[in-house]
């Protein structure tokens, strides 16, 4: 376990780290290209204060991470301010410091939005920018080096944050100023929310001085409120005690690099530390990796019991072979239940687990020559010797592979281990589900609902066009991505629950099971397991958009018992009611189409709901433009590769599988 933990806790520090890195240095070049774009204006102060705006506000715009721009003349008093108070906003508040045109202690205050100064005003202020850490830091560096505050309260917002500052001197005057990018912490705790080693685990990030900087996942931070009043709190102050145990014995270890064990109210953890190494954040900021054993072993707890059992009940001989059973269960466990790094299937290398399903676990994988990304979906080993679960994972390969609508998941090489173990390579897709994009971000634009359903609704009437029903479409199993210089692709994943309505062939599933999950499983299904159509699959995206739209899903119980129930006999809260504001009507009445009771009353074809969705007025106006913005803006939010090859996408890859003989088939 310890050698596991080991693994885990150093592959997850290190794609914090990469993210970390990523951020400031992003933030580095737009720093430098404001800079750039400031020595083109020719003139002195005046010129250059007055073409501020139009100069700046395109990083703000573009770069949301930045919460404010700010310049200031080196020995003169003169600051031009830009601030956008949350990503939301679309009005700027600008402030400037003039002591000779407007007097020392006095600013002028402007809102701008598109471009156009709404209103100005003059009122005494209080602001000294000699005295902020940005300047102080900028002034004690050498010109033209980016340097970074640690983190302090903005005295504007009032919020946490951390600014990156140079000094430079203008080519074309006798000037020199110091340029800011202002960050709230929050940017941070998107990277260490977004991170789970496992289905308990955590990560934060911490400062030299014990204040935290980006908070584990944790329902108290759900809301915005409670995470600023969290951050820069001492880790001491903070009511997240498996964080405060693991810190106090990492600091008796001597603040180790090394990963350890601790014990919490009777459960041990294991944890590991690290300091980014260089750059920007080099020895300020702190990450911690904890994962819970039970993580590990959790399962396994009563194997040991029968040991202990077998040990007083049974004997010394029956105990004996017992344990030697439990010892090689535990041990094959394990290994399946982290992933199995640098593992090679065929000319594929496996490098860390991306997520795991009901028959498998997938993983990041490289290509041995091509050196490029793949996501290669491995067979659990328990199943290798079951032919029922082989026909399954089989079948699961077939349909997929034999759809090649742009916004499905394409396969591009299935294998047999040694051991029988089944396992295929697919596209691999850097970006985040719908469930996950939803938890993070809140409920999405009505436009970008809109981009996403019509995109799923292409993949879904290709699969019904070849009588094939999904079954299980749910938030988990579409994924938002970039791919192939594209933003906001849609890719609909997992066909393992896939049927067919022409199968002559015995059904792969257990008659009379219910498939699929119930948060988004028809009426129909839930009355008739055989009662599968195309509707089924419309009335599951139709949830599906409700979430999106809400951040809630279309009904939600104790059990899922309770929750199917629901489904065949209660009428949905419209969209707009549950969120407590108006929704667009043509949306909002397609949606609750979708999820009418009676079949009848939906769509008739996935088809007939992409055409549904470009007539809604909002269809189009999420652009590619806007696409771009947003993952530039949140780029910390994606998972990271663990691997430093350049590569160039597989979207437009394709290769040629000849699934019979890989099966070892004959023709």
């Amino acid at each position: 376990v310890e050698d596991l933990s080991a693994k885990l806790i150093a592959s997850t520090t290190a794609t914090v780290g990469r993210q970390i890195d990523a951020f400031f240095e992003s933030a580095e070049t737009n720093l430098l290209i404001a800079i750039e774009q400031l020595q083109r204006i020719e003139g002195e102060d005046d010129e250059l204060m007055e073409q501020l705006f139009l100069r700046l506000s395109p990083f703000l715009n573009q770069y949301r991470n930045a919460n404010g721009i700010q310049i200031s003349k080196v020995g003169t008093g003169k600051e031009y301010m830009m601030l956008i108070p949350t990503p939301e906003e679309t009005r700027f508040l600008v402030r400037r410091h003039d002591p000779e045109q407007w007097g020392a202690g006095r600013a002028r205050f402007e809102h701008w939005q598109d471009g156009e100064m709404l209103e100005a005003w003059i009122r005494n202020s209080q602001y000294d920018a000699t005295t902020r850490p940005w300047y102080q830091a900028a002034i004690e560096a050498d010109e033209n080096v980016i340097v970074s505050t640690e983190p302090y309260i903005f005295f504007a917002l009032k919020k946490p944050g951390l600014s990156l500052s140079v000094r430079w001197h203008k080519r074309d005057s006798q000037g020199d100023y110091i340029t800011a990018f202002h960050f709230v912490l929050t940017f941070l705790s998107h990277i260490t929310e977004a991170m789970r080693p496992t289905e308990n685990g955590m990560v934060f990030v911490f400062t030299r001085d014990k204040r935290l900087v980006g908070l584990p996942a944790n329902t108290r931070f759900e809301d915005q409120h409670a995470v600023d009043a969290a951050l820069l709190d001492s880790i001491d102050d903070v009511d997240l005690p498996i964080v405060q145990a693991a810190v106090t014995e990492w600091e008796q270890n001597g603040r180790t690099r090394e990963t350890f064990a601790f014990d919490v109210n009777g459960q041990t953890w294991w944890a590991g530390f690290e300091t980014e190494a260089e750059g920007l954040a080099h020895d300020r900021l702190w990450s911690g990796t904890l994962v819970p054993e039970s993580d590990f072993i959790g399962a396994l707890s009563w194997q040991r019991n029968s040991v202990l059992a077998a040990i007083f009940g049974l004997g010394l001989l029956l105990a004996l072979v017992i344990t030697i059973n439990y010892v090689r269960a535990m041990r094959r466990d394990l290994r399946e239940a982290v992933y199995r790094i640098g593992q090679k299937l065929g000319p594929f290398e496996l490098l860390y687990k991306i997520g795991e399903g009901g028959n498998g676990a997938v993983y990041s994988a490289r290509h041995a020559l091509l050196r490029r990304p793949t996501a290669v979906k491995v067979m659990r080993a328990e199943f290798a010797v079951n032919e029922s679960a082989k026909r399954r994972f089989e079948h699961e390969v077939r349909i997929t592979s034999s759809l090649t609508h742009p916004n499905t998941i394409a396969i591009y090489d299935f294998g047999r281990m040694a051991d029988g173990t089944l396992y295929y390579a697919m596209e691999y897709l850097n970006g985040l589900t719908l469930e996950d994009l939803v938890r993070i971000a809140g409920p999405l634009d009505v436009a970008r609902v809109i981009h996403v359903l019509h995109q799923v609704c292409g993949s879904l009437a290709e699969a019904h066009d070849k009588n094939l029903i999904h079954r299980d479409i749910k938030p988990s199993n579409i994924i938002l991505c970039e791919n192939g210089g594209l933003y906001d692709v849609a890719k609909v994943l997992d066909f393992g629950l896939v049927k067919d309505t022409q199968q002559t062939a015995p059904d792969l599933t257990q008659v009379n099971t219910l498939v699929g999950t119930p948060l988004y499983m028809a009426p129909e299904l839930i009355a008739d397991a055989a009662g599968f159509s195309p509707s089924s699959d419309l009335y599951a995206l139709g949830a599906v958009g409700y979430y999106l739209l809400t951040g809630r899903n279309v009904f939600e119980g104790t059990s899922a018992v309770e929750i199917c129930a629901m489904h065949l006999h209660d009428e949905p809260v419209p969209p707009s009611q549950r969120l407590g504001r108006k929704i667009p009507a043509d949306i909002e009445t397609l949606i609750m189409a979708c999820l009418a009771q009676k079949v009848e009353q939906r769509p008739q074809s996935a088809e007939a709901m992409s055409e549904a969705l470009a007539r809604c007025e909002a269809f189009g106006v999420w652009d590619v433009g806007q696409a771009r913005r947003w993952w530039s803006e949140n780029r910390n939010l994606l998972p990271m590769e663990k691997h430093n090859e350049s590569h160039t996408p597989l979207s437009d890859t394709h290769l040629l599988v000849d699934l019979d003989e890989k099966l070892g088939y004959q023709r």
